[in-house]
């Protein structure tokens, strides 16, 4: 083999490799989830709204405090608190 294809056939391994190289960077970029800032703070807000609801529903229910004391449950006992978490 002469030096002028030993160095074609480094130049075509080369160009072969650059668009891995790009597709294996554009992997590693962060893909969006929110369309801007504002979107993101007002969905985590609403769903931090919704976890703060379900929280106060469960907290202030007597059927869950009255499960919660219960030493043993049968399966009543845990269809009703399956529901309650609905």
């Amino acid at each position: 083999m002469n030096k002028s294809k030993m160095l074609n056939a480094y130049k075509t391994v080369n160009n072969l490799k650059k668009p891995q190289t790009t597709e294996a960077h554009s992997d590693q970029s962060p893909a969006r989830l929110y369309r801007s800032e504002y979107d993101e703070k007002l969905i985590k807000d609403y769903h931090f709204a919704k976890f703060q609801k379900n929280l106060d529903q469960i907290q202030n229910n007597p059927e869950v405090a009255k499960l919660l004391e219960k030493p043993e449950w049968n399966e009543e006992d845990i269809k009703t608190l399956l529901a309650s978490f609905r």
